[in-house]
């Protein structure tokens, strides 16, 4: 794993001497327990702890030790960070820390070039192979290069919806495929559901889903344990409970005049962002924030965004085509036709634009996906 680092802390000077209080008496740091070192070690942001593998052998070697991986599971914190791609381009990807403002370019040569990311948990990335007919689906870690290719789907599918879900008490996952079945060589329809468990390691049929639904293929939200996809024609929410193996729809909020609907999760709860465009009743364009009720299956309006920043957001965007991907606090908003990202913290209610990536031109769209980077999540 490569990370080139790029931001506020990704360079440091040098005073020209040594005093008291940077000098290091390696008679005194030479007697730190093995396993306080390893623990320090585990807390490390990805970026400098894969700097720090060069001092020894023994810490080279750590990531391929099942010891320090349990410390890593105990003691690393999480990092709500973004990971970001060209589009259609997926063996190089630039990771954005929002604490330190700072981006890091990831080396993913390890993914085959067929294949498409299209799902993220965790520190895992699931990738869909592109073909039609039978999906080949992989599970990668990209910090630890570890990929497993599992079985094909059993059935025959175009461009499905995929979620992954992450159990970090029993270390499994689950990969969900809907929709998109391919029932003859002319005909695509969006009828049934399958499911991928790691503690089986095999595929099964699922719910079927509901009757008359046109889902978005491509993008599921995990939150509750409940996967939700938008559906289309009018705008509704479909709603998979993964335990019960069950869907339902939930409606969605000013149905008729949503744009770029967009389902995102924050801290276990499902979050809306969606452009509202009410010409007819004389309604300002702008970009809300709805919060589903999970008592009542009803939403709440939590923010819009402030008109001034709408209409730079729509200048800089050049339309109103957008995405948008949800972690810990924070929503990032990628527009469609530039790298321009972004982001609200729902904890602060701040809006700020993401310094610009300088791994990629300014006129090039990204693709985002949630990140928490984890080096002891196997995908075995």
């Amino acid at each position: 794993m490569e990370l080139v680092s790029y931001g506020p802390g990704s360079s440091s000077s040098s005073s020209g001497g040594s005093s008291s209080g940077t000098w290091m008496d390696p008679r005194l740091w030479s007697m730190l327990p093995q396993k306080l070192i390893e623990r320090i070690l585990a807390c490390l942001p990805p970026p400098s702890f894969f700097r720090m593998r060069a001092v020894c052998r023994h810490w080279y070697r750590l990531m391929f030790s099942d010891s320090f991986l349990e410390v890593c599971a105990e003691a690393s914190p999480a990092r709500p960070w973004f990971l970001l791609f060209k589009r259609g381009l997926w063996t190089e990807g630039y990771l954005y820390d929002p604490l330190a403002h700072s981006w890091f370019r990831s080396r993913l040569s390890s993914l085959p070039s067929v294949f498409s990311v299209v799902a993220s948990a965790g520190g895992l990335l699931c990738c869909l192979s592109e073909n039609t007919g039978c999906k080949t689906v992989l599970v990668c870690n990209p910090l630890t290069k570890e990929c497993l290719q599992l079985p094909c789907t059993l059935k025959e599918r175009f461009v499905p919806s995929v979620g992954l879900v992450l159990d970090k008490h029993t270390k499994t996952y689950k990969v969900i495929v809907a929709g998109d079945d391919m029932i003859s060589p002319f005909a695509v329809k969006n009828l049934t559901t399958e499911m991928y468990d790691s503690a089986c390691q095999y595929w099964r049929i699922a719910g079927p889903l509901p009757r008359l639904c046109n889902l978005e293929s491509g993008k599921m939200t995990h939150a509750g344990g409940v996967l939700y996809c938008m559906n289309y024609s009018p705008f509704s929410v479909l709603a998979y409970d993964i335990s019960e193996g069950v869907w339902s729809k939930i409606q969605a909020p000013m149905r008729r005049f949503l744009r770029s609907p967009n389902l995102v999760e924050c801290r276990g709860r499902l979050v809306m962002v969606a452009a509202v465009q009410k010409s007819k009743l004389n309604v300002p364009k702008s970009i809300r924030i709805w919060g589903l009720q999970d008592s009542r299956n009803a939403w709440v309006e939590v923010e819009r965004m402030p008109q001034s920043l709408y209409d730079d957001f729509i200048k800089m965007c050049d339309d109103e085509a957008f995405a948008c991907v949800g972690h810990a606090n924070n929503i990032l908003i990628t527009c469609s036709s530039t790298s321009h990202c972004l982001l609200y913290d729902m904890y602060h209610k701040l809006w700020t634009w993401l310094p610009r990536c300088p791994f990629v031109h300014a006129s090039q769209p990204l693709q985002g996906f949630a990140f928490d980077p984890r080096l002891e999540t196997s995908v075995c």
